[in-house]
């Protein structure tokens, strides 16, 4: 049987404010960036793979923040925070688009609320 792990990515906009990936559900409905580890994976590995296939980012790029354990959907699960690293903007303009092709797209915390309060972080890791 395969765990589920969830992860989402911090990203500085040319605001100065911290943006979150998620993917948009419905209208005002989003949800985090979530995949299965096989047996042979860690979690990190896991969701580093997912980040790279799914949104095809440089995982090179990202560096890990936080670990904390949510539920999501009914399910106890690690749940990594990475940051972005910072580059020119002209650089974010393309990647942001490629992350739009694939669905996700980062959203400001007021945006996603909702999701934040249905997380129920508990904080230390499960590290399954």
């Amino acid at each position: 049987m395969s765990a589920k792990v969830a992860g989402t990515i911090m990203y500085k906009t040319k605001q100065g404010q911290y943006d979150f990936l998620v993917q948009k559900q419905a209208d005002t409905d989003y949800k985090m960036l979530s995949t299965h580890k096989n047996s042979d994976q860690t979690p990190l590995a896991a969701v580093l793979n997912a980040i790279k296939a799914t949104i095809k980012i440089d995982v090179n790029e990202l560096r890990l923040i936080n670990l904390a354990n949510i539920n999501l959907e009914g399910e106890n699960v690690s749940f990594f925070v990475f940051q972005w690293s910072e580059h020119p903007a002209e650089f974010y303009d393309e990647q942001l688009q490629i992350i739009a092709e694939s669905g996700y797209r980062f959203a400001n915390p007021s945006e996603i609320t909702e999701l934040l309060d249905k997380l129920e972080v508990t904080g230390v890791p499960h590290l399954n």
